[in-house]
């Protein structure tokens, strides 16, 4: 969670990103529920990083448990024709979703698209990285309380 009000929700992300070790990294292979979509995200070792748990509408729907790689440290292997976009609010990020079984992959801030300095990253969900699902009470998580800082455009809804 952002303690600092000071702090930005994105450059606490870009602060995470610059702590990484780009000598202690990790690949996994991940896909969508049904296999169409194949790719592999390479970040820090999940045993080692925090694993971002958000509260916003749409994470908390998706159960999105989120890493921040580069752009370029994920790579679709096969599916990408199967992939759509969903986008909402403000429409910047674009959550990417398998269109066969529904499954939310990862989301596309699109950072250099809207002039913000920093990294260009993805929000990738790794619950869709292969053997982690199992695993998933030996992370360490972080908590963003993106339910206040990114209020869903009919929040009342969902109360």
């Amino acid at each position: 969670m952002v303690d600092s009000k000071d702090e930005s929700p994105a450059s606490a992300l870009f602060d995470m990103l610059k702590a990484m070790d780009p000598k202690d990294m990790a690949t996994y292979d991940a896909s969508c529920h049904c296999g169409t979509v194949q790719y592999s995200v390479t970040t820090a070792p999940l045993a080692k990083w925090k694993v971002t748990s958000c509260n916003c509408s749409i994470c908390s729907r998706n159960g999105y448990l989120l890493v921040y790689p580069l752009r370029q440290q994920v790579k679709v292997k096969s599916g990408e024709d199967a992939l759509k976009a969903y986008s909402f609010g403000q429409k910047w990020n674009q959550h990417k979703f398998c269109t066969n079984c529904g499954s939310s992959l990862f989301f596309d801030p699109r950072m250099p698209e809207r002039g913000v300095d920093g990294p260009d990253m993805l929000g990738v969900n790794i619950r869709m990285f292969k053997g982690v699902a199992q695993k998933l009470d030996e992370y360490q998580y972080v908590k963003f309380d993106g339910w206040n800082e990114w209020p869903f455009v009919d929040s009342d809804y969902l109360k």
